[in-house]
């Protein structure tokens, strides 16, 4: 019961994604959004795989930013959710951690 409260009801938060993407949608038109799932049979429930964002804003700033190097730095996830969680990052130095 303790575990349930700290954790949260995945079900419904797994619902409100499709909600999330939706209102990202309507207020960034032109941005992309991406959400993957895995269905296995029609009677299986639905598994999460992926939610990417791409907002235009920062599309729009690369491409006149035109930034010369982009790394990419993730860590794999040991929590509830097992998995790796990858983020492009400009350059890995002491600022960006602050």
């Amino acid at each position: 019961m303790v575990k349930d409260n700290l954790a949260g009801n995945f079900v419904q938060e797994f619902a409100m994604l499709w909600d999330y993407a939706d209102e990202l949608k309507l207020k960034n038109p032109e941005s992309i959004i991406k959400m993957t799932v895995n269905i296995a049979t029609l009677e299986s429930p639905t598994h999460f795989k992926r939610f990417y964002v791409c907002f235009e804003a920062l599309t729009r700033g690369w491409k006149e930013g035109c930034r010369p190097i982009l790394g990419l730095d993730g860590c794999f996830l040991k929590g509830l959710f097992k998995g790796d969680l990858l983020a492009d990052v400009e350059g890995e130095c002491i600022d960006s951690w602050a």
